[in-house]
């Protein structure tokens, strides 16, 4: 009787295919072998008995990260220069914007508003009513009236009395033609001279000054006069008042014109608190010569203001 031979297969020969029953295993468990083989087609994986590869990612992580907090910081860097744009950390900041410079506000004037009055319509007197005839009423012939003599009267003992003398009031001042003039103030004098400051020639200006009864600079006590300057071609219609430019006088006003000397004509008033005119219209002439560029108008007062 023929020995029976173990039912074993070479293991490079056992087909994959074939299922292998219970006794055909061998007795010791065998070792899993890896291969390189690609299974067949439509074939389970091979490896899936075996147990997962040994493998690290913690590079990759490291990469991650740093670029994860590396966009953080140029978020918040972004957010930084757009609130504050000047910060040092900005390589490009924007210029730097100019100073602002600030004036002293000048003290508040009063602004003088002229007020006109309507005057009522003229009614023509109708033609059929008798005319009258003006008669001629004679002027009184103005007569002296005598000054009395102050006589001393002698007292025993050598003393001589004599009456007190009644202290007249300041008479106003009129003009030659005898009447008052309707304006306190009046014209006295118009000069000319050349400008003293560094401008030289480059400097045209029409100054002046108010004088007192006592024939003094009016000072700021006495009250501050407005005086209204205007051009014959209406480019200047300016109001300034006295006391603004000292070196004229107490009661000293300058008006620029222009940086080249020329001929033209003005016209200067004195205005009151109220805007109502307390003088004549002067109107001067500016010239064109280099020693002859400022021109100084002085008003006088004629009587109690």
């Amino acid at each position: 009787m023929a020995e029976e031979k173990p039912n074993t297969l070479p293991e490079d020969s056992a087909p994959h295919d074939e299922p292998i029953s219970a006794y055909d295993l061998p007795a010791e468990p065998v070792a899993a072998r890896r291969t390189r083989r690609k299974p067949p087609q439509g074939s389970p994986p091979q490896y899936a008995d075996e147990p997962p590869m040994p493998g690290g990612y913690g590079c990759a992580d490291v990469v991650t990260a740093f670029f994860l907090l590396l966009s953080i910081g140029v978020v918040a860097l972004t957010v930084l220069l757009i609130a504050n744009p000047y910060a040092p950390l900005n390589p490009f900041p924007p210029p730097t914007p100019l100073a602002i410079l600030v004036l002293a506000t000048p003290e508040p004037t009063l602004t003088p508003s002229l007020t006109f009055t309507a005057e009522p319509p003229t009614v023509p007197p109708p033609t059929d009513l008798p005319t009258a005839t003006p008669t001629e009423t004679p002027i009184p012939t103005a007569t002296e009236t005598p000054t009395p003599t102050i006589t001393a009267t002698p007292v025993v003992g050598g003393i001589v009395t004599v009456p007190p003398t009644p202290i007249q009031p300041d008479a106003p001042a009129t003009p030659e033609s005898g009447t008052r003039s309707p304006y306190p103030f009046s014209l006295k004098a118009i000069r000319y001279q050349a400008h003293d400051g560094t401008e030289g020639c480059r400097w045209q200006s029409l100054a002046g000054l108010v004088l007192n009864l006592q024939g003094q600079p009016r000072t700021r006590e006495e009250g501050s006069l407005t005086v209204r300057i205007t051009s014959a071609d209406g480019n200047i219609d300016e109001f300034h008042y006295t006391g603004e430019q000292p070196k004229f006088g107490v009661s000293g006003f300058e008006a620029f014109l222009g940086t080249t000397p020329r001929v033209g004509d003005y016209t200067v008033q004195l205005l009151g608190i109220t805007g109502v005119p307390i003088s004549e219209k002067v109107t001067v002439q500016a010239r064109s010569g280099c020693d002859e560029n400022v021109v100084i108008v002085e008003f006088a007062q004629n009587y109690i203001y």
